[in-house]
C-alpha cells in the first residue's frame, strides 16, 4: 500500500502540493482530458510564478497516462519557463557560442 503522504510535493522546482497525492492515488490509465477535468483548477507553484493544471495541460490532445509518473512528467514537460529559475545559468561552463548572458562572469 502506498503512503500518499510520503509522495514528494516538490520536484525539480515544481510544487505540486496536495495534487501529488491525488495524482498518485488516482486510477490509471487516465486521459489528459479526464486529468484536466478532475484537477484543472489546482494551482502548481514554482519559483517565479504559478499556473493551473488546466493552463499547463489544457493544450495536450489525445494523451493517455498509464501511471502517476507519466502524469507528473507531462506537467514537467509543459510547465511555463518561469519554473526553470535563472535562464542560461551555469556555474560550470562559459557561455555557448551565440549565447548572450547579461550576468557578469565571476572567478574565485
Amino acid at each position: 500500500m502506498t503512503d500518499y503522504n510520503s509522495v514528494p510535493h516538490r520536484e525539480l522546482g515544481v510544487e505540486f502540493g496536495e495534487l501529488a497525492g491525488q495524482i498518485e492515488g488516482h486510477s490509471y490509465p487516465i486521459t489528459n482530458e479526464e486529468l484536466v477535468e478532475e484537477y484543472g483548477e489546482h494551482v502548481i507553484e514554482f519559483p517565479n510564478g504559478t499556473e493551473s493544471v488546466r493552463e499547463i495541460l489544457g493544450s495536450f490532445a489525445n494523451e493517455t497516462y498509464e501511471s502517476p509518473s507519466e502524469a507528473r512528467q507531462a506537467v514537467f514537460n509543459m510547465v511555463d519557463s518561469r519554473a526553470i529559475g535563472r535562464k542560461y545559468y551555469s556555474d560550470r561552463t562559459p557561455p555557448a557560442i551565440g549565447e548572450r548572458r547579461e550576468d557578469q562572469q565571476l572567478s574565485f
